[in-house]
C-alpha cells in the first residue's frame, strides 16, 4: 500500500515503507500504541540521500503528557536492525551527526507541526520511526530531508556500450559529489551564547593547542540542561572521558574514543556516586588534574574520583602515552553549557584560556574545529568520518578531474593538509574539514598526522591536480613544504636504500591491521611515486631535477629486497611473508613501473577464477584475518591490469567488485561506491560507509584507460590518447579542460580487427594519439604517409577521425615499423566456412570476442575498413 507523501518541505523523500504494530496508511502515516508494544515504520529511500531531516505531524494524541518518538537512520540494511542505526561515529570529526538515533518529544496537537532535527544526516537509505509512548498516536503527514546544497554538475562525461560500466561510472560520480564539501557547507556543531557554549552530546572535540600536553590542570564551569555533561583529557581521537549523569547522580570514566564500544573498545575506568550535598542543577566548577599515570576530578572543590595506572596510547599523531588535549562532547541526549575554561601546566603556567563566551566564538570554533568549513574540500565518506585524508585525495582528486571538475575542492584539500607540517617536515595527511588553514608558529595538532604513506600520496595528488588544472601557483606555494617532506622521509632510509618508517608513521588504509613493521612496501612505493612526481613538478618551480635519480636508486632497492622474482610478488614488508599477497602493493608496483613483467602477476591481480570476491590480503598474518574485500585496493589492481593492456581482465574485476554495489535489487544499494565488503558481498560492518570517496576508482579508470585520454603537460596543453581495448563496441569521453573541450570517441569492431578513433583537439593544444596495444593506425588521405603506431594532431575546430586495425603477423615480425598497409593475417580474422562463421578475433594470445556473421557481410565490412 502506498500513500502520497507531501514533498513541499524537502527534496529527498522515501518511496517505500514497511511497518510493525498498529499502523494505518492513508493520506498520512498513522501510528498508535496501546498499553504495551511499540509501533514502527521503516521508510526506504531506495538509495542513499542526505540533508537536514524533517518530520511533519498532523496529529499527536496522548493521555495528557508528551509523546516520544525515536528516529533511527541507517545507510546499511544491517544497521537498520540495531537500536543505534548504523552509528555512532566517533572518529576524527564533528562534521556530521555522531549519533544515528534521535529521540524527539511531541506536544499533543491537532494542527500540523514541522520539526527539523538538530543535525544533518549526510547519507542514509533507511529511516525508522518508533512510537515509544503507551496509549498514544501520531499521524505523520510528510518526512524526508532537505538537501544542504544542489549537486555538483557532471562536467566531464563517460559512456560506453556496456551498460553495467555506465551504471558503475554514474554511481561513482554520485559518490564523488557526496564526498565533496563546498566552502561553508558544514553546520556549526556548538552554539556559543552570552552565557557560555552550549554543547550537545556529540563526538568529543579536542582543543588543537593541547594534543601534546602531558601533566595539566583543567578548570571550567558547566551547567547541565539535559542528561549530563561530558569532557575528556589526554584526548586526540581517543583518551580518558568523563560522563557526569544528572539522572543517575554519578560520574563515570571511560578510556577510548567514547563511552561506548565502536571501532575500538571503550574501557570502563570507574563510576562514582555524587552525594546529595552537591547541587547538579546550578553551575558546577570542575577541576581535572592529570599527573603521570593518574587523573583526579573535583566537583565544586569536592574530590570525586582518582584513577591510577593509566597508560593511554594515542591512536593518532605518535605523541607520548598519557598525553593529549582537553575535549568536550558527550553521549546522545546530553546538553550542557560550558564556560571559563583554563588549562595550566605542571609548573603553573597557563597553557590555554578561553571564557567560551560570545566574544570568544570565532576562536572557540577554530580551536576545537567545530565551526563551518572555510574551504571546499574532499572527505572520506559522506556519512562518516567526513574527514580529509591524503590517501583518499589520491583517488578522489583524479575522479573529480574526470567527472565534476570541482577543482576548488581539490585545491582546498591541498591547502588545508599542507598547512599542517611539523618542524622536522612531516606533512599533514588527515584533517577535520572544520579545521582552519594552520598559520601558527607552534607545532600543528597531532591529529593531522596519520600515515607517512598518505603524506607521500598527497604529493602525487598535488602533481595530478597541477597536470589537470595547470595551476602553477599552488606548486610554487607548497614546494618548500614538499621538499621538507622528502627530506623527512629520507631520514628513515637504511643502508639498503629502503625507508624504515617507525610504527606511528606506518599506518595504512586498514587501521585494524595496525602499523606495517619493517621496510613497508606501501611506504616505499609511495615514496617512489612521490619522487617521480617531484621530478615532474620541477619545471613548475624552474629548478634542476634531482629526484628522478633518487627514484631510480629506490627502484633498484625495492627490486633487490622486496621483489620475489620467482613468485612475481612485491612483499608487504621485508619481514612479512615472501609469498603473502597484498593486493594494492602488487598493483602499485606495476602502475609505477617498478615490477617487471611476470607470468603470474596478472593472475594475482585479476578476478578470482572461482568467482569469489578478491581479498585485499592473502597469506599475511594479522592482515588476512578480517578477510576484507577492499574497493580501494581493487582499484589499484584494476589500474595495473589496464597498464598491462589487459582490458578484459580489468573490466571483469570492476564488474565483479563494483557490480555488487550497482545492483538496484541489493538491500544495501546506495547509488554509490562502498568502503569495504565481506567475501559474501555485504558491507564489512554495520557502519560501513556506502558512499566512500576512496572507492571511486572507476570514475577515473574508465575514461582514462578505455578512452585512453590523459594530460601530458600541465593544463592539457598537450595530451595523450591511447585506449585499452576491452571488447567494447563504443567508448565516448568528453572533457572540459583549461585548454578547451576534448573529446574521444571509439567505434571498434574487435572481431573484425578494425575501428575508428575520433578525437577533438582544442585550438592551441596538441594530442599524441596511439593505436591500442597490438593495433596500428592506417594510412589515409588525411593521414598521409606509412601506417604507424601513433599520430600527432594539432588543435583544430574539426573532429579528426583516425582509422586503426589489428596488426598482422608479418607486421609484428618487422619491429613494429611498417612501410606499407597489410591485410590482417589468419591470426587476426579467420573464416570457418563459406556460409556462416563462428568468428574469434585474437590479439596476442587473448580471445577478445565471439559472434556469428554471414561471410558476405564480413567481407564487405573488411573491404570498407581496410581498403
Amino acid at each position: 500500500m502506498k500513500t502520497k507523501l507531501d514533498k513541499s518541505h524537502g527534496s529527498g523523500n522515501p518511496s517505500k515503507w514497511t511497518w510493525k504494530g498498529t499502523v494505518e496508511v492513508t493520506d498520512n502515516f498513522n501510528l498508535s500504541n496501546a498499553e504495551e508494544g511499540c509501533s514502527e515504520i521503516i521508510f526506504d529511500y531506495e538509495h542513499a540521500v542526505g540533508g537536514l531531516p524533517f518530520i511533519e505531524t498532523s496529529s499527536v494524541v496522548s493521555n495528557g503528557g508528551v509523546v516520544e518518538i525515536e528516529v533511527v537512520f541507517s545507510e546499511t540494511f544491517a544497521g537498520l536492525q540495531s537500536e543505534t542505526g548504523d552509528g555512532p561515529f566517533f572518529l576524527f570529526s564533528n562534521a556530521m551527526d555522531t549519533y544515528r538515533v534521535h529521540t524527539q518529544t511531541l506536544e499533543p496537537s491537532k494542527v500540523r507541526k514541522l520539526i527539523h532535527l538538530p543535525f544533518a544526516q549526510r547519507s542514509q537509505r533507511y529511516q525508522k520511526i518508533i512510537l515509544k509512548t503507551p496509549n498514544s498516536s501520531v499521524s505523520i503527514a510528510s518526512l524526508g530531508c532537505t538537501h544542504t546544497r544542489p549537486p555538483n554538475p557532471t562536467v566531464n562525461t563517460f559512456s560506453c556500450s556496456n551498460e553495467k560500466l555506465n551504471k558503475i561510472w554514474t554511481d561513482g560520480v554520485r559518490t564523488v559529489d557526496g564526498c565533496t564539501v563546498e566552502a561553508e557547507e558544514t553546520t556549526e556543531a556548538w552554539e556559543v551564547t552570552e552565557e557560555g557554549t552550549q554543547i550537545l552530546g556529540q563526538h568529543w572535540a579536542p582543543c588543537r593547542h593541547g594534543t601534546r600536553w602531558g601533566d595539566t590542570t583543567v578548570d571550567f564551569e558547566v551547567k547541565i540542561e539535559k542528561g549530563g555533561a561530558s569532557w575528556g583529557v589526554h584526548m586526540v581521537a581517543n583518551g580518558l572521558i568523563f560522563c557526569l549523569d544528572i539522572a543517575e547522580r554519578s560520574l563515570a570514566a571511560f578510556e577510548g574514543l567514547s563511552d561506548t564500544n565502536g571501532v575500538f573498545p571503550s574501557i570502563p575506568r570507574g563510576q562514582w556516586a555524587i552525594t546529595e550535598e552537591l547541587d547538579l542543577e546550578d553551575w558546577i566548577s570542575v577541576k581535572t588534574v592529570t599527573k603521570g599515570s593518574s587523573v583526579s576530578v573535583q566537583l565544586n572543590r569536592i574530590e570525586i574520583s582518582t584513577i591510577g595506572n593509566l597508560d593511554i596510547h594515542p591512536i593518532l599523531g605518535g605523541s607520548g602515552n598519557n598525553t593529549g588535549s582537553v575535549a568536550f562532547g558527550g553521549p546522545q541526549g546530553y546538553i550542557s553549557v560550558f564556560r571559563s575554561l583554563q588549562v595550566t601546566g605542571f609548573a603553573g603556567q597557563i597553557l590555554y584560556r578561553n571564557n567560551l563566551l560570545l566574544e570568544d566564538k570565532s576562536r572557540t570554533f577554530t580551536d576545537f574545529a567545530v565551526g563551518t568549513n572555510a574551504l571546499a574540500c574532499t572527505i572520506d565518506g559522506a556519512k562518516r568520518d567526513r574527514a580529509l585524508f591524503g590517501g583518499d585525495l589520491f583517488v578522489m582528486g583524479r575522479s573529480i578531474c574526470y567527472s565534476t571538475a570541482n577543482m576548488d575542492a581539490i585545491l582546498g584539500s591541498i591547502k588545508l593538509l599542507t598547512s599542517h607540517q611539523t618542524e622536522d617536515g612531516y606533512l599533514g595527511n588527515l584533517c577535520p574539514i572544520q579545521a582552519q588553514v594552520y598559520t601558527d608558529t607552534e607545532e600543528p595538532p597531532t591529529y593531522a598526522f596519520y600515515s607517512l604513506r598518505y603524506a607521500l600520496l598527497l604529493v602525487v595528488a598535488i602533481k595530478d591536480y597541477w597536470m589537470h588544472s595547470g595551476d602553477i601557483a599552488i606548486i610554487q606555494s607548497v614546494w618548500t613544504r614538499l621538499e621538507k617532506l622528502i627530506a623527512f622521509t629520507d631520514r628513515f632510509t637504511d643502508a639498503r636504500g629502503l625507508v624504515m618508517a617507525p610504527p606511528p608513521l606506518s599506518m595504512d588504509w586498514f587501521p585494524i591491521g595496525g602499523p606495517i613493521f619493517g621496510a613497508s612496501g606501501k611506504v616505499n612505493l609511495a615514496f617512489y611515486d612521490a619522487l617521480r612526481s617531484m621530478s615532474k613538478m620541477c619545471s613548475a618551480v624552474d629548478i634542476k631535477d634531482t629526484f628522478s635519480a633518487r627514484a631510480d636508486l629506490l627502484k633498484d632497492s625495492l627490486l633487490s629486497h622486496l621483489w620475489n622474482g620467482e613468485a612475481g610478488i612485491m612483499r608487504m614488508s621485508d619481514i612479512s611473508s615472501e609469498t603473502g599477497i597484498c593486493q594494492d602493493i602488487n598493483a602499485y608496483a606495476i602502475t609505477t613501473g617498478i615490477a617487471p613483467p611476470h607470468s603470474k602477476s596478472i593472475a594475482t591481480l585479476a578476478a578470482p577464477k572461482d568467482s569469489t570476491l578478491p581479498r585485499a590480503f592473502l597469506g599475511i598474518d594479522r592482515w588476512d584475518q578480517k578477510k576484507v574485500v577492499s574497493p580501494y585496493a581493487s582499484g589499484f589492481a584494476a589500474e595495473a591490469l589496464f597498464e598491462r593492456s589487459c582490458g578484459g581482465e580489468a573490466i571483469e574485476l570492476l564488474e565483479m567488485v563494483w557490480g555488487i554495489m550497482a545492483d538496484r535489487t541489493n538491500p544495501n544499494y546506495s547509488g554509490g561506491h562502498w568502503e569495504a565488503l565481506k567475501p559474501d558481498g555485504t558491507p564489512i560492518t554495520d557502519d560501513t560507509s556506502l558512499m566512500h570517496g576512496w572507492s571511486t576508482w572507476p570514475v577515473y579508470l574508465l575514461p582514462r584507460y578505455l578512452g585512453g585520454v590523459q594530460p601530458l603537460e600541465a593544463g592539457w596543453s598537450s595530451f595523450m590518447v591511447k585506449p585499452v581495448l576491452a571488447s567494447l563496441d563504443t567508448v565516448d569521453v568528453q572533457l572540459s579542460t583549461p585548454a578547451g573541450k576534448i573529446g574521444v570517441h571509439l567505434d571498434i569492431q574487435e572481431c573484425l580487427g578494425a575501428g575508428d578513433i575520433k578525437v577533438t583537439v582544442p585550438l592551441g593544444s596538441h594530442a599524441k594519439v596511439f593505436a591500442p596495444e597490438g593495433w596500428i593506425i592506417v594510412h589515409s588521405e588525411e593521414n598521409a604517409g606509412p601506417d604507424s603506431l601513433s599520430q600527432d594532431i594539432v588543435g583544430q575546430e574539426a573532429e579528426v577521425i583516425i582509422r586503426i586495425r589489428l596488426v598482422s603477423e608479418d607486421l609484428e615480425a618487422s619491429d613494429n615499423t611498417p612501410s606499407e598497409r597489410r591485410k590482417p593475417s589468419k591470426k587476426s580474422v579467420s573464416f570457418v566456412n563459406a556460409e556462416e562463421t563462428e568468428n574469434i578475433s585474437v590479439c596476442g594470445d587473448k580471445k577478445l570476442h565471439r559472434s556469428s556473421f554471414k561471410q558476405s557481410n564480413i567481407l564487405k565490412r573488411l573491404h570498407r575498413w581496410l581498403t
